[in-house]
C-alpha cells in the first residue's frame, strides 16, 4: 500500500500563495506577518490537513542531524546554520555543526563523525579546493540522506537548494548599467565550484547582453576570501582607467573590498559605486549602507529540511532521481551607487 504524502510547510506556502518562511513564522507566531497573510495560511492548513508540530511526533523522539558549513566567520554560513536549527528545533530534531574549513581531510573526517554519532541526514557544503565524492556516495548507500546546499558538486546522486547565482549577478550588472555605468569591475569567488561559476557567467553574459566594456582587466578571478577582495580591489583602484562600478562576488570578498576602498580614499558612490553579494546585515551598517544582492536564507533552510525529510520518508514521497531547488534572488538597493551624467 501506497504511503500517504505528508503534507509540509512548502505545499502550505504553494496554497497560500506565500513563501515557506512566512508560513513558518505565521504558525510559530514568531517575527513580522500581516493579519491578511495570516488568514491565507490557516485557510491553506485548513484545506490540507497540514498537522502543527505532527513531524515531531512521528519522528519517535526526534531524528538527529549534521550540517558541514567551509567556514564559520562567513555570516552567510552562520546565518544558514541558525535557519536550520529553527526549523528543525521546531519538530523536536537537532543539529550537529561541523565545520571544514574548505579543506578535504577536515571534511573527510566531519562525514566519518556524523556517521559514527548515527545521523539521519547531512546538510552539506563541500570544501572549495577538492571533493569528497567516495565517501559522500558511501554514505548515501549506507542510508544516509545528503542534502547539498548553496555549492553542488554530486548533481547526479544528492538533493540540493541552490541560489539562482546567474540571475543574481544579471540583476546587479543589469541595475548599475541603468545607471549608465559601463565599465563595471568584478571580484569573482573560485570558478572551481558552481556559485563562482555561475556568478561569473552572469556577469560575463549581461556585460556582452548590454554592450557594456567587456575588458578582461575589470575581472578579477580569485578566492572566496576577505584578502582576495583586498588584493583585486587594490588592482582594480590602480587601473588607469578605474571601473566606474565595482561588485564584489561574496560577503567575505565585500569586505576586503570596502577596506581598501576606504584606505585609498575612494569615496562610496561619488567615487565609485558598489554592490555586494550575499546580503548581510553589516552592508547595512555602513557608510552609505551597500546595495547587495540578497538571498533567502530562511527559504533555503526550508526547502532544504522539505528535501531532507521527503528522502527520508522514502521513494513513495519524492522523486527517485535527485531534485534540485534554484532559489531566486533579489537586488536590495541602497545608497552605494550612483547614476552617472
Amino acid at each position: 500500500m501506497r504511503r500517504k504524502q505528508e503534507v509540509t510547510v512548502v505545499d502550505v506556502g504553494k496554497a497560500a500563495g506565500l513563501s515557506p518562511s512566512t508560513v513558518s513564522r505565521v504558525l510559530n507566531q514568531k517575527g513580522y506577518f500581516s493579519a491578511e497573510n495570516a488568514d491565507k495560511v490557516h485557510r491553506a492548513v485548513e484545506q490540507l490537513g497540514y498537522r502543527v508540530g505532527h513531524r515531531a511526533q512521528a519522528a519517535a523522539g526526534g531524528r538527529l542531524f549534521g550540517l558541514i558549513i567551509p567556514d564559520i566567520a562567513n555570516v552567510f554560513y552562520t546565518a544558514l546554520a541558525d535557519a536550520l536549527l529553527e526549523v528543525l528545533h521546531g519538530a523536536g530534531e537537532e543539529l550537529v555543526l561541523c565545520v571544514n574549513n574548505e579543506e578535504a581531510e577536515i571534511d573527510r573526517i566531519c562525514l566519518e563523525i556524523l556517521h559514527q554519532k548515527g545521523v539521519d541526514g547531512i546538510f552539506y557544503t563541500h570544501p572549495a579546493q577538492a571533493r569528497n565524492s567516495v565517501w559522500v556516495r558511501k554514505l548515501v548507500d549506507q542510508g544516509v540522506a545528503v542534502v547539498e546546499l548553496n555549492r553542488q558538486s554530486e548533481k547526479t546522486v544528492l538533493d540540493a537548494v541552490l541560489p539562482d547565482n546567474f540571475r543574481g549577478m544579471h540583476q546587479a550588472v543589469e541595475y548599475l548599467a541603468e545607471l549608465g555605468h559601463r565599465r563595471i569591475g568584478f571580484i569573482s569567488g573560485s570558478a572551481g565550484i558552481t556559485t563562482g561559476s555561475e556568478r561569473l557567467l552572469g556577469y560575463q553574459s549581461a556585460v556582452r547582453l548590454l554592450g557594456l566594456e567587456d575588458d578582461p582587466a575589470l575581472l578579477k578571478v580569485g578566492a572566496f576570501t576577505r584578502q582576495h577582495g583586498e588584493q583585486a580591489t587594490t588592482e582594480l583602484l590602480a587601473l588607469p582607467r578605474r571601473p566606474t562600478a565595482l561588485i564584489a562576488g561574496s560577503n567575505r570578498i565585500s569586505m576586503g573590498a570596502l577596506m581598501m576602498i576606504g584606505q585609498a580614499g575612494v569615496r562610496i558612490p561619488d567615487d565609485i559605486s558598489v554592490v555586494g553579494y550575499n546580503d548581510t546585515e553589516w552592508l547595512t551598517a555602513w557608510n552609505p549602507p551597500i546595495t547587495a544582492v540578497g538571498i533567502a536564507v530562511d527559504e533555503m533552510a526550508h526547502l532544504a529540511v522539505d528535501l531532507m525529510r521527503r528522502r527520508l520518508a522514502g521513494p513513495s514521497s519524492l522523486e527517485s532521481q535527485p531534485v534540485t531547488y534554484h532559489l531566486s534572488t533579489s537586488l536590495i538597493v541602497r545608497r552605494s551607487c550612483r547614476a552617472l551624467g
